[in-house]
């Protein structure tokens, strides 16, 4: 045995190092996500990489088809739900801070919130998606509740709502539960969610093209596509604080990714908490594509493919709007990151994708 221990350590480095991208990788690469956007599977922008080496990126279809502009690697788009993952890390930083606990009750920390089980919805409950309470924007596109209104008026007329069941016994995603954990940070931090969001993640990753803007639409960003081909029209309150909505590019959320796991935004006690799979598909209350994965803190917790016969842990989140789809993860075993962005509505992220680079 121990004169063949030097051939299975250089058997798993060769395995090791066949299963990492290279640049040597691009034209295969660029076949594949050609053929996507040929298939209509695609269309926005894509970037992969291996840590802190970008493999592959590149951009597909037009930004704004009137004018004739084409979308690009730098293009900056709204990334939707993908927020959650900003959110979760801002709540657990109030955690190591010692202003919350995990257990606490939200009437403890937003006793205006005066939904008739508040007391029994704790934290843990919102940041794993085990409330009960109902999702506003699910009440929005039923027509049983106005767009035009702010964050407070959507919050008020939530808490008139019956849980649909008792926290903690099931799984369903809710952009409600969110939006009251923007409020417990924007209360501790003494801030616009926006300027917390700056100084306490983008600033210190130097994301600099990364924003909450108030519209979908902004400097450099695309139009975005309905299913029936019109444009998406913008209104007043397009994003709310803490549920996602911020504006963003390839690199910076590249940038955002390889921090996943690093003491640069939270303790390793952090992350094992936000990683760990606190909600599961077979709980889920309705088919959804946010249900299809077990759910952490604020991001997906997911094997997916990573070589030929093999797969590996990956932690994620897709994001979805009015003409726009996305998605970006980060396989923690290996750093290969994988970010993805359409400027019309369709697949966040191609299962295609995922499994023709896992053969290179």
């Amino acid at each position: 045995m121990k004169s063949l221990l030097p051939i299975f350590i250089l058997f798993f480095a060769f395995q090791t190092a066949t299963a990492q991208l290279t640049k040597a990788n691009y034209q295969e690469i660029d076949n594949i996500a050609q053929k996507l956007y040929a298939d209509g599977k695609i269309h926005g922008g894509i970037l992969i990489a291996e840590g802190e080496n970008v493999i592959y990126q590149n951009a597909f279809g037009m930004a704004d088809r009137n004018l004739e502009i084409p979308n690009t690697v730098k293009t900056r788009f709204t990334i939707n739900s993908m927020g959650k993952m900003f959110t979760a890390i801002l709540v657990l930083q109030l955690l190591e801070d010692d202003f919350i606990s995990l257990d606490d009750p939200i009437s403890k920390h937003l006793p205006w919130f005066k939904h008739s089980r508040a007391a029994d919805i704790s934290i843990h409950h919102l940041l794993s998606h085990r409330s009960g309470l109902r999702d506003y924007f699910y009440e929005q596109m039923e027509g049983k509740l106005d767009y035009f209104i702010s964050q407070r008026e959507i919050l008020s007329q939530m808490a008139k709502y019956e849980l649909q069941f008792e926290p903690g016994e099931a799984f369903d995603y809710c952009n409600t539960g969110y939006l009251l954990l923007g409020e417990i940070v924007m209360k501790y931090r003494n801030n616009d969610f926006q300027k917390i969001l700056h100084d306490r993640i983008f600033e210190k990753l130097g994301m600099n093209n990364t924003y909450l803007s108030t519209s979908v639409y902004g400097p450099g960003s695309p139009v975005y596509y309905l299913q029936d081909g019109s444009a998406a029209t913008p209104y007043p309150y397009s994003f709310y604080s803490g549920d996602g909505g911020s504006n963003s590019t390839l690199q910076d959320l590249h940038k955002f990714m390889l921090a996943l796991g690093s003491e640069e935004l939270l303790s390793q006690e952090s992350w094992t908490l936000m990683f760990r799979k606190h909600s599961l598909p077979a709980e889920a209350t309705r088919p959804f594509g946010a249900h299809f994965e077990p759910y952490g803190y604020g991001c997906s917790v997911m094997n997916l493919p990573y070589k030929v016969g093999t797969s590996t842990l990956a932690i994620g989140h897709g994001g979805a709007g009015s003409g726009s789809s996305n998605y970006m993860l980060k396989y923690i075993d290996s750093d290969r990151i994988i970010i993805h962005w359409n400027n019309q509505f369709l697949n966040p992220l191609p299962p295609e994708l995922v499994a023709a680079i896992a053969k290179l």
